[in-house]
């Protein structure tokens, strides 16, 4: 009886088929791959278009094609840099060059430590929007490398200051860049293991081959640049090629990130899904919120504690009243809550959270300060991780309907307090969750806090075990504040 044996890679392409009447009679028919084919495999990732999410090719298609144009770029820099050091003056001097090329190099480190410090927690969860601010850095400081040939030696502050300019500038592209860079790369390989058909990811592989990408790529642009530096001498034209080919550079980037479709609820998706629940009462997915969500506008503050709290802006159901939310500690509620001077202010307590609201004209502020988990309580990951998400839906509530808790000014405020609880029953929200969870969102994952997490321990401040809290919350407690 004829039998037919195939070996099959992850993708379930075969590879080899065995056939014959016996085991001693089987005979290998090795499958031919086309050259182009083979060639492809050195650079894509194994078992591919299985292994990684759909939206990894037309992000590594921009992604190449941005490096290619940065490359040439980059050339052009490289040059303007090694005239203003002196390179082919014989009246400048080299020790005064590494004098130059040491500063540059110590304070770029320093910064590199200082920009890891204050935002390295927030580049997973704002991956999009540091993958297209490293790049935006790193032209910055090539337009400041332009710089450095028109600086005269009487100019040597000035040229210092550029010089260390572009490498701080280059420095924080290095950590934007690389951060943000890793996180894509676990968002296009985990995101499938569950779709493979077989073996496992490798994210290290997936990397390997990025870099095979992006060595290929670079080798072409520093090929078509040299061809460039040769041609183009004059300066005013090297300014108008840099402008282009910094313009195209930028342009991809952003198409690049803008096609990546994210599954983790960070603060400006978890606001654009639950205010379309509140408006419509349908869940969006990760695709259709791709298409909305915004990579530039931004919000940067150095409040208590310091760090990222962009992308942390809300509104009311008419526009007429918008703020801005942010998770920090209990003292950051208790200040909120406190405030004097015309501004209207109360505190809420629910089962999870604290939560502090102040309020003057068409502005607000709102500070959540997330509670510890009891170690009573047992629930499963799941509901830990949906912690920050529940306070964070409870917010964009509150904030939907200051149309309504605020209609009569301030001065009815107090009256109308008790209306900005309960909107959403807790089975309500439970029934978004799981929606949610079936359109395809990753809620595992926190991706709402962009600060190192803060837990508010209620109690005798002993250490106590950590478990999880309850999926719901109570009746939220409110406090006025005159």
């Amino acid at each position: 009886m004829s039998r037919n044996i195939y070996d099959i890679d992850p993708a379930g392409n075969v590879l080899c088929t065995y056939n014959g009447e016996s085991q001693e009679s089987l005979r290998a028919h090795q499958t031919k791959i086309p050259p182009l084919t083979a060639l492809l495999h050195a650079f894509l990732p194994a078992g591919y278009p299985h292994s990684v999410t759909t939206d990894y090719l037309p992000y590594q298609t921009y992604d190449s094609l941005q490096a290619f144009f940065s490359s040439i770029s980059s050339l052009l820099a490289n040059r303007a840099v090694l005239e203003g050091l002196g390179v082919g003056d014989a009246s400048s001097s080299p020790t005064g060059a590494l004098i130059l090329k040491i500063a540059s190099d110590t304070i770029s480190r320093v910064a590199t430590i200082l920009f890891a410090h204050r935002l390295g927690t927030a580049v997973e969860p704002e991956c999009k929007f540091f993958r297209f601010l490293a790049d935006c850095l790193n032209d910055a400081a090539q337009l400041l490398d332009l710089l450095v040939p028109a600086m005269m030696e009487r100019w040597y502050g000035l040229k210092l200051g550029v010089i260390v300019g572009a490498g701080v500038l280059r420095s924080w592209c290095g950590v934007a860049a690389s951060a943000s860079k890793a996180s894509l790369s676990a968002h296009f390989i985990v995101v499938v293991a569950s779709q493979q058909k077989g073996g496992g990811n490798n994210l290290a592989e997936l990397n390997a081959k990025e870099a095979s990408q992006e060595t290929v790529v670079s080798l072409l642009g520093m090929l078509v640049g040299s061809l460039v530096v040769k041609v183009v001498q004059d300066r005013l034209v090297v300014w108008g090629l840099m402008v282009g080919l910094l313009g195209v550079h930028l342009l991809m980037n952003y198409w690049g990130v803008r096609s990546v479709r994210c599954r983790t609820l960070n603060r400006q998706r978890a606001t654009m899904v639950v205010r379309e629940w509140l408006e419509t009462g349908r869940v969006l997915g990760p695709e259709e919120v791709s298409k909305r969500e915004s990579i530039l506008q931004l919000r940067i503050g150095w409040g208590r504690g310091g760090g990222w709290t962009g992308f942390g802006r809300m509104a009311s159901k008419s526009g007429e009243y918008t703020g801005t939310c942010e998770f920090g500690t209990y003292g950051d509620v208790k200040a909120l809550a406190g405030w004097k001077g015309g501004y209207h202010s109360y505190e809420i307590e629910a089962d999870g959270y604290f939560m502090g609201i102040c309020h003057r004209g068409g502005s607000f502020r709102m500070r959540i300060a997330l509670k510890e988990e009891e170690g009573g309580k047992k629930t499963s990951s799941s509901a830990r991780a949906n912690s920050p998400l529940e306070a964070w839906f409870d917010a964009v509530s509150h904030a939907y309907h200051f149309d309504s808790a605020l209609k009569d000014g301030l001065e009815s405020h107090y009256e109308n307090e008790v209306p900005l609880l309960g909107y959403t029953s807790e089975e309500q929200k439970g029934t978004v969750f799981a929606a949610l969870a079936a359109a395809g969102w990753d809620l595992e994952t926190n991706a709402l806090e962009t600060r190192s997490p803060v837990r508010v321990r209620v109690g005798d401040g002993k250490k106590v075990p950590i478990s999880s809290e309850k999926d719901l919350i109570r009746q939220p407690h409110v406090s006025k504040k005159d």
